[in-house]
């Protein structure tokens, strides 16, 4: 695994430095700053001073944060690029609005911004990218108060997926084949999308992995290639459930959106899954709310994983 953040945590920090500084010079500054743009109206300045700073803390609590998450990230990028186009449209529809000076300004901070925003695409492509250089993953994992063996129990019914996962309409494993290596899953969402999953590795109490079918002409996801797995790992007297995705996104060049909004779902709705997995484990049923609230809040893993 060669995926890094530091790249993206690095981009978030400069632009929250920036982003600060820019609302800090609106706050105390504001009448000079309204002087060299000539717009005549300081007190939009002290407005937008504040909405900067408050920027600021959001893009310095996502650069600290243990587990980085990808889709702040890139909504981060899209208000810098917002930003951009903003001051574009008002240089060309009203370029009267400032003085030569002011415009001049204006362009300065959008490159500078612009180029937050960059960098922070270029960060998330990072900090999503696998071993293999034309792949990227994602990857969760939840610890949960139920042993190893119990969980594995549960986790290696492929067929059964169904049960814990709301998303999904049906999922049976074709020609009822044996849980294992060359089984294969085929799963339908409410939305009538069917997949298939053929499972290449199946270590018992361990866990499994599985090649997506992804040449099959209605796969419904925007990958070219497209792996899995699931791990149960012993921790205490409890376990931890680590399921990863690694794939070869298509168009390639959006993966810097594509990743991120694939962790957005799959770190909301993942550890939920797990946890009423959990719940079936200690014999509660796979649905039984009150046992889903006696499990540990989900712990979300930081890259890699």
């Amino acid at each position: 695994m060669t995926t890094t953040t530091q790249p993206l945590r690095s981009a978030l920090i400069a632009n929250a430095v920036f982003s600060a500084g820019c609302g800090a010079a609106m706050l105390i500054a504001p009448r000079q700053i309204d002087a060299w743009l000539a717009l005549g109206h300081p007190l939009m300045l002290q407005v937008v001073g504040p909405g900067l700073l408050v920027f600021a803390a959001d893009l310095l609590h996502q650069a600290t944060r243990p587990r980085l998450l990808t889709w702040r990230a890139l909504y981060a990028s899209v208000a810098d690029l917002l930003w951009v186009i903003g001051t574009l449209a008002l240089l060309l529809i009203a370029p009267s609005l400032v003085s030569a000076t002011g415009a001049t300004l204006m362009l300065a901070i959008a490159a500078v911004v612009l180029t937050f925003g960059l960098w922070q695409l270029w960060g998330i492509d990072r900090a999503h990218r696998a071993a293999t250089p034309s792949r990227y993953r994602h990857c969760v994992q939840v610890a949960v108060d139920v042993p190893a063996d119990a969980m594995w129990n549960v986790i290696s019914q492929l067929g059964e997926i169904e049960r814990y996962m709301p998303s999904l309409r049906s999922s049976k494993v074709l020609d009822d084949q044996p849980d294992g290596v060359g089984a294969v899953r085929v799963c339908e969402n409410h939305a009538g999308k069917r997949w298939g999953e053929e499972c290449t590795r199946f270590e018992d109490g361990r866990g499994f992995d599985v090649r997506f079918l992804a040449e099959d002409p209605d796969f419904p996801f925007p990958a070219t290639i497209m792996f899995g797995g699931w791990e149960v790992i012993p921790r205490g007297e409890g376990s931890e459930v680590r399921v990863w995705w690694e794939l070869e996104p298509k168009p390639k060049l959006l993966a810097p959106v594509m990743l991120p909004m694939l962790a957005f779902g799959v770190d909301r709705e993942f550890p939920r899954i797990i946890q009423r997995m959990a719940a079936a484990a200690m014999g509660n049923g796979p649905l039984a709310s009150d046992a889903a609230q006696r499990m540990p809040r989900a712990g979300l893993s930081s890259y890699p994983c």
